[in-house]
């Protein structure tokens, strides 16, 4: 043991030494540099950060902090396998809207990543805890040998002493093969993060000189009206062609030519083609299938589908990884993280190899996931206006500025697509929807026809670029360009950016679908997560884990499968024949269902039925059915792959111009693939999920859906996610911390129910919390922060003058506002709230935003107003914006507002409460010197799937009393989508607006006023009850800010 010891020690010396000359480690020691701080990080402001990004940026490090040191004592600091089960801190964070949250979360988060990344590397050349113990143990017993201390040895005396100090052989061999791979481990990531930053820096050398040329002549022209974001622009699409230019010469390529399926990952060799028919169709017939038990050990998967266009790395035409050129090998993962994995291990992978013998090489610098490339800060958002403004954010920071910080934004192709063939329509140029790009890009990479100028099959075209998107922090439009001046692929090169990126910025798809992140090659192992707006969370993870099953895609896997019998029945295994038996079985009685549902419903526009898994079962007559059974079939016959493979052999690949169908699937997505999906979900527990069964009239078309939009309908099965913590569970086993950010987190208790409803220990830990902070009266910052959870929530940074807030209960002819479903629709109530809108849009200045309770009522309203004349007359007054229909027509939409209400006469936009319009919009200054809100929107109390979601909490409320009740849980709905809606305005310390609540029940329901934010409930001005005092109010609030 004494040989050990003295063996590590000598090891971690050579491999400090070592480590120094790579460039990286600047010390030996993690106790030289501090634990952040927020005194101690640079904010980008000369007056520092305001008191609660101060409070916010330390509760979110000291909770850091708490992570970090007890992951020391349950990890191996060098292979970072876990001795127990793995839970992410989660840390709740409420910071209302225009208080600096995202620059705050930007500042500590990067501090934290700095600081570990640095200690990543140094505890590779730290003697580990057992080689401090086995040091400690091998100069005691030196010691005692020496004095001839009786001590010295055990008490059993007839163990001689030559034995007590002999060292198993394997177990110096073992520990010997430790320290060579912590050897090589530190020296591949060492040299790998090196020559990464130090090709990134001869880019931004290269873009510093060219911004310098490009500002002289600028200058020097007379006529030059350029800005400063224009010049770095341009400088950068300037070095990125001359790139190119190189790449492609190093690739000795002519011209670009179309990377196919072919070429990406698969997870085993194609067959070679032949002109025998029957051989070409080998490669679909079903293997033998044996096995019914319930023992998979001996059973490999194979994770690569090739269905999946998205997965992370090109091979080469005989399936080989090829990492050949130098660009390429800079972003491997396997190096940066010292790994040597040339592809990414996915975590159940990793698992299997943590079970294996210890000759399998796993170790990797911080604990990452073999492959994942660095520890890196995963940022999620809703929409992409949010994801923008936290990379500018980012950009503000000390890191940012001195582009010490590698950040990448993943996107969809519709925009990042260069390809204006796929992303515009041929009649009148406008962008198509994600989905058919999608489907035109995969139809472009499958056909032998046709080509793509932007895919390339080199190694140094998408590399390269992937290396000038790291070269700055850049935001979705920034990579768009990019690649447009390159003329190379910018969605496919962000996506190789990955490993070498330190921030990940996505959308909430990309990280709450484990398939999503294993597809692109992002590892939450170790990483920070953070999602803003995070009360979006739940009906998010609630949308990606439904599942619909509609009687087209139930015909469609009928025919495939019928075809595919007659074609290869003669050549089936008995059992294959048995389960693809069960399988039609279960497509015939789901398609007699709802065929003959439709029929006994004639006259009814659309039936709905919620059941459990089992209820559906004993409805199709199938509870004699073993789902588990056939789905493993699935699963491991790769079926799906199969009948889609079979299907397309023959098939010649269609451009689509169009997608006028919501039930639109792509012809690259086998529909039995949609079964399998629909199946995996009925497996699941019942408490999770209820089936939906919708059965439309006979001849229907269409369903209103309460909005300006009629959306296609037809029957089908649709599973829906009641309980999301079980889905959200996957991310909290993997990620390293979480933080749950908004503006509008509380109450906590209501996420916690949702999100770690699993874990009731939490929530009611979060129950505690949440009465603590509501028996408080202060505003300013509180936080309670420990191992599993912090909480954290603050009062606003503009003062109490700048804000009027003003409660309507009547118009001005003294007819009561009351906006419910009984009244809302009567002539006095429209005529009243017009009158309303006319008599305070006169003493408010420039513009103005109008919050109505649903898209169904918006329209109503605006058709009567212009039937009765008010319309005209609130047009007179102000210019009227609508939100408009399609979410891609906003941003125009808003940019012509903006305009508007920046003039003398002002604008008036009207919007609904919960749409497009009323989270992570920015009506700052002029764009909402007033913000109505007409009603609460409630939600439909008689919907189905909400009753059974508050009877569930109501049942869990009786036994736990930690969660929400049903009752509170749909209040909570209410109000959290109202205080979004009031957040569009007053976006920073200097800005003010009128907020005005028309509906009685502001006043009179001590629920409603409870749960409006208690920065504008407390040391607000409010003004007078009736409607003349309230106008007279709001016209003293703008004068004082004119005189």
């Amino acid at each position: 043991m004494e040989m050990s010891a003295r063996d590590g020690r000598k090891l971690r010396q050579e491999t400090a030494v070592e480590g120094r000359k790579g460039g990286i480690i600047t010390s030996t020691s993690t106790d030289e540099h501090k634990y952040p701080t927020s005194s101690t990080i640079p904010f980008p402001f000369a007056s520092g950060p305001y008191a609660c990004q101060a409070a916010l940026m330390d509760a979110m490090l000291d909770t850091l902090k708490l992570v970090d040191e007890n992951d020391e004592c349950d990890h191996d600091p060098v292979v970072g396998t876990t001795r127990k089960e793995h839970k992410a801190n989660i840390m709740m964070l409420e910071s209302p809207t225009g208080t600096g949250k995202s620059l705050s979360l930007a500042c500590a988060s990067l501090a934290w990543l700095k600081y570990r990344e640095q200690c990543d590397l140094n505890a590779l050349t730290q003697p580990s805890k057992e080689d401090k113990l086995l040091a400690d143990t091998g100069n005691k017993i030196s010691t005692k040998v020496d004095s001839s201390s009786a001590s010295a040895r055990p008490n059993n005396k007839n163990k001689p002493d030559w034995l007590y100090d002999w060292t198993p052989p394997d177990q110096v061999a073992k520990e010997q093969e430790k320290k060579r791979q912590t050897k090589a481990c530190l020296e591949r990531a060492a040299s790998a993060r090196g020559a990464l930053e130090k090709d990134l820096n001869s880019i931004r050398k290269q873009l510093k000189h060219q911004r310098l040329l490009d500002g002289y002549a600028y200058a020097a022209s007379s006529s030059s009206n350029i800005g400063k974001q224009e010049l770095i622009r341009k400088a950068r699409e300037h070095i990125v062609k001359k790139a190119m230019i190189d790449a492609r010469s190093k690739g000795r390529i002519k011209g670009c030519s179309i990377r196919r399926k072919s070429d990406v990952s698969v997870g085993k060799k194609r067959p070679r083609t032949t002109n025998n028919e029957d051989e070409d169709d080998s490669m679909y017939c079903l293997s033998a299938y044996h096995s019914d038990d319930e023992n998979t050990n001996n059973k490999k998967f194979d994770y690569n589908s090739s269905d999946d266009d998205d997965t992370n790395s090109v091979k080469d035409g005989e399936g080989k990884q090829r990492f050949k050129s130098k660009v390429a090998s800079l972003i491997n993962g396997g190096n940066l993280d010292g790994s040597g994995e040339n592809k990414l291990k996915y975590q159940h992978q990793v698992n299997k190899i943590n079970s294996r013998s210890d000759d399998v090489d796993a170790m990797t610098v911080g604990g990452v996931t073999p492959g994942s490339g660095i520890r890196k800060i995963v940022y999620a958002a809703r929409t992409h206006s949010q994801l923008s403004q936290f990379v500018g954010e980012i950009k503000r920071t000390k890191w940012g500025k001195a582009n010490d910080v590698r950040v990448i934004a993943l996107g969809g192709r519709r925009l990042l697509c260069g390809n204006r063939e796929v992303t515009e329509s041929r009649s009148g140029g406008r962008k198509r929807s994600e989905a058919i790009i999608t489907e035109k890009c995969l139809d472009i990479q499958k056909s032998s026809k046709l080509s793509c100028p932007l895919l390339t099959k080199d190694d140094y075209a998408i590399p390269t670029l992937s290396m000038h998107m790291l070269a700055e922090p850049s935001d979705i439009e920034d990579l768009a360009g990019l690649g447009e001046a390159s003329k190379t692929c910018s969605y496919y090169a962000s996506r190789e950016s990955i490993k070498a990126a330190e921030v990940v910025v996505v959308p909430y798809n990309t990280l709450l679908s484990k398939s999503a992140r294993d597809a692109v090659g992002l590892s939450l192992k170790k990483s920070l997560v953070i999602i803003d707006e995070s009360h979006n969370i739940p009906e998010a993870l609630r949308s990606l884990s439904s599942c619909t099953m509609t009687a087209s895609a139930i015909d469609g896997a009928m025919i495939q499968l019928t075809n595919y019998v007659k074609k290869y029945s003669s050549r089936l295994a008995g059992r294959n024949i048995f389960y693809l038996g069960q399988i039609r079985r279960f497509l015939t009685s789901s398609a007699k269902y709802l065929r003959s549902g439709r029929n006994r419903n004639s006259g009814v526009k659309m039936n709905k039925e919620m059941v459990t898994a089992t209820d559906l079962l004993f409805t199709l007559k199938l509870d004699n059915l073993n789902l588990f059974n056939i789905l493993r079939y699935l699963e491991r016959s790769g079926l799906s792959q199969k009948l889609h493979g079979f299907t397309n052999a023959s098939a010649e690949y269609k451009s689509i111009e169009v997608d006028t169908s919501p039930n639109f699937v792509s012809k690259h997505i086998s529909q039995m693939s949609v079964v399998e999906t629909f199946l995996r979900c009925l497996t699941s527990s019942q408490q999770e999920g209820r089936v939906i069964i919708e059965i439309p009239e006979e001849g229907a078309n269409k369903v209103d859906t309460g909005s300006r939009d009629s959306v296609q309908s037809i029957a089908n099965f649709r599973y829906l996610l009641l309980d999301p913590s079980t889905e959200f569970k996957n991310i909290r086993q993997e990620a390293h911390a979480i933080v749950l950010a908004g503006g509008t987190l509380r109450p906590f208790t209501h996420i916690a129910t949702e999100l770690l409803g699993s874990d009731k220990e939490l929530v009611k830990k979060t129950n505690e919390v949440e009465k603590s902070i509501s028996c408080s009266n202060d505003n300013t910052a509180q936080s309670a922060i420990s191992m599993l959870l912090t909480t954290f929530t603050c009062g606003h940074v503009v003062p109490a003058q700048n804000v009027l807030m003003t409660c309507l209960s009547k118009g001005p002819s003294g007819v009561k506002l009351d906006f419910r479903h009984s009244s809302r629709c009567l002539d006095s109530t429209c005529r009243e709230l017009g009158e309303t809108v006319i008599k305070v849009i006169e003493e408010i200045p420039h513009g103005m935003v109008i919050f109505l309770p649903s898209y169904s009522y918006e329209a109503f309203l605006i058709n009567k107003w212009k039937s009765t004349g008010i319309f005209k007359r609130i047009l007179e007054k102000k210019k009227i914006f609508r939100e408009p229909k399609s979410a891609k027509d906003v941003e125009s939409t808003l940019q012509l507002y903006s305009k508007k209400a920046s003039s003398a006469q002002g604008a008036l936009m009207f919007c609904v409460v919960g749409g497009k319009m009323s989270e992570g919009i920015n009506f700052a200054n002029e764009m909402a010197r007033g913000v109505m809100i007409v009603g609460l929107p409630y939600a439909d109390i008689t919907d189905i799937v909400l009753k059974t979601k508050m009877n569930l909490l109501d049942k869990e409320f009786q036994e736990e009393r930690a969660s929400i009740s049903g009752s509170d849980y749909y209040q909570n709905l209410c109000m959290r989508n109202v205080n979004q809606s009031i957040g569009r305005a007053i976006r920073h310390a200097n800005d003010y607006a009128a907020i005005i609540l028309v509906d009685r029940r502001y006043e009179s329901d001590p629920r409603v006023w409870r749960d409006l934010p208690a920065w504008l409930r407390e040391g607000r001005k409010k003004s007078e009850g009736t409607f003349a005092g309230c106008k007279r109010s709001i016209k003293m609030f703008f004068n004082s800010f004119v005189n």
